[in-house]
C-alpha cells in the first residue's frame, strides 16, 4: 500500500501545476452561493478541447449542492453533495424509482466544428474522482449513483431508439437511454457500462470493488472513437494501467439534429442518485481532453498504447507491490448480477406492460414474474439480445392477458 500511496501523492503533485490559473469568482466561494440550472461555473484551469462546465438544469438548488473546494488540494476542486431527498425541478416528478436527484455538471457544448454537437472521432479525456469516506454506498442491487456519463442527447435518442426497440419513447427516455461509457457506484462497487448503443439492456464491468471505492484519488485516462462504424474504440486506464478494452461501434447511428448539426455524446459528472442511497460527498479535478496523448504531456504514451487488459478476479491482488490490481471481468458470472439484470428486466416489462392496462402492478409483476422463472439463464438470458427479444415477447403477450 506504501507504493500505491507515494503513487498516488506523486500524480496529485504533478497535476496541481495549473500554472497562471484565474480563481474563481468569489461570489462561487461562498458557502451560502446557490448555483442555478444552466450556469457556466466559470472553471478557473483550461479543459482543452472540453471546453466550458455548465450546470445540469436538475441540479438541486441547496447551497451544499456545489462547491469550490481546496481541502484536499492545493488546487480547486469541485465538491458535490447529495442527501437523501434532494432533488432538482424535473427529477423530483419522477417516479421510475422514490427518490432521483442530482447535483451534475456537464460539457455540454464543446468547442468544435460548427457542425457538430458534442464529440464525433477519436479523443482523449482525463479526470480524477474521490468519493469521500464517510458516503453513504448503495446497498440495494436495484440502486445506484451515476458518477460520470457520456450521454447522447434526448434529440438523438429520439431518431434512433427504432433502431433498437418498439417502445415509445417517453418524457425522460427511460425505456431505452444512450449511455455510451457511464460510470456508476454500486453495491459491488465501481462500474463501468454501456447500454443504448447495440441493445437496451447493455453491459457493465466492477473497475474498482467497493472496498477500495472511497477514500482514493482515482484517476482515469479514457481514449474513444466516436463512431457508429466498427473501427470504433474504448480503452480505459485507472492510475495509468489499462483496465478495459472495447472494439467496435461506440454510438448507435449519428444522425443530425433539428439545426443540421451531427451529434455526439456529451459528458456528465458529479452524483446523480436513483435510489434510497443516502448522502454523498464527491470531489472532482484534472479535466482534460485531446485529439491525442501527447497532448497531455505528462504520460509515456508508448507504454500506455501497448498495455494490455488482463481478465481478472474480483479483488486479486498485484504480485508486484501488494496493491489491488484492478481488471475487467464478466459480471454476468456473479449471480447477484444475475439477480439484478433480472429485477431489471421484470420493472421494465412490468412497466411496459402497465402502459396498456388497467390491471394492478402486483397481478402483472407476478406474473412476469412466474414467466421468467420458467426460464434457463444460459439458454434464455445470457445475451442482451435474448434479453431484448424476450422483453419485447412478454411485453406482447402481458399486454393482451391484462388487456
Amino acid at each position: 500500500m506504501k507504493l500505491f500511496a507515494s503513487f498516488c501523492i506523486s500524480f496529485l503533485i504533478l497535476f496541481s501545476l495549473n500554472v497562471n490559473a484565474k480563481k474563481p469568482p468569489k461570489k462561487f466561494l461562498k458557502d451560502d452561493y446557490i448555483f442555478k440550472g444552466g450556469q457556466n461555473i466559470k472553471w478557473p484551469y483550461k479543459t482543452g478541447l472540453w471546453g466550458q462546465m455548465v450546470t445540469h438544469e436538475r441540479i438541486h438548488q441547496n447551497p451544499w449542492a456545489l462547491r469550490y473546494n481546496n481541502s484536499l488540494t492545493e488546487d480547486y476542486t469541485l465538491r458535490f453533495e447529495i442527501r437523501q431527498g434532494d432533488c432538482g425541478e424535473g427529477d423530483c416528478d419522477r417516479t421510475s424509482k422514490k427518490f432521483i436527484g442530482r447535483t451534475e455538471v456537464g460539457f455540454f457544448d464543446p468547442p468544435g466544428s460548427d457542425t457538430i454537437k458534442g464529440h464525433l472521432g477519436e479523443y482523449w479525456y482525463q479526470w480524477s474522482i474521490y468519493i469521500d469516506s464517510e458516503s453513504d454506498a448503495p446497498v440495494s442491487w436495484g440502486d445506484f449513483i451515476t458518477i460520470g456519463q457520456f450521454k447522447m442527447w434526448l434529440e438523438h435518442e429520439k431518431l434512433t431508439r427504432h433502431l433498437l426497440t418498439n417502445e415509445n419513447i417517453d418524457e425522460f427516455n427511460e425505456t431505452c437511454p444512450e449511455l455510451s461509457f457511464s460510470f456508476d457506484w454500486r453495491k459491488s462497487g465501481i462500474e463501468i457500462g454501456r447500454t443504448g448503443v447495440i441493445d437496451c439492456i447493455g453491459s457493465s464491468h466492477v473497475i474498482i470493488p467497493k472496498k477500495e471505492a472511497q477514500g482514493n484519488w482515482h484517476n482515469f485516462l479514457l481514449n474513444i472513437n466516436w463512431t457508429d462504424q466498427d473501427d470504433g474504440k474504448i480503452k480505459l486506464w485507472l492510475n495509468e494501467k489499462l483496465i478495459y478494452e472495447h472494439n467496435g461501434k461506440t454510438i448507435t447511428k449519428i444522425v443530425k439534429n433539428k439545426n443540421n448539426r451531427l451529434m455526439g455524446p456529451a459528458f456528465k459528472f458529479g452524483t446523480y442518485s436513483q435510489g434510497e442511497n443516502g448522502n454523498q460527498i464527491v470531489f472532482y479535478r484534472n479535466f482534460k481532453a485531446y485529439k491525442n496523448c501527447e497532448n497531455f504531456k505528462i504520460y509515456n504514451c508508448s507504454n500506455l498504447i501497448n498495455q494490455t487488459a488482463k481478465k481478472l478476479i474480483k479483488g486479486n491482488s498485484d504480485p508486484d507491490n501488494g496493491t489491488l490490481n484492478v481488471g475487467t471481468y464478466e459480471t454476468n458470472e456473479d449471480p447477484e448480477k444475475r439477480k439484478r439484470i433480472i429485477k431489471t428486466l421484470i420493472n421494465k416489462i412490468t412497466k411496459n406492460i402497465m402502459k396498456k392496462s388497467n390491471s394492478s402492478k402486483n397481478d402483472i409483476e407476478n406474473w412476469v414474474k412466474e414467466e421468467i422463472e420458467k426460464l434457463n439463464w444460459d439458454k434464455d438470458l445470457d445475451k442482451g439480445s435474448d434479453r431484448k427479444k424476450l422483453r419485447d415477447k412478454l411485453t406482447k403477450t402481458g399486454i393482451k392477458k391484462f388487456k
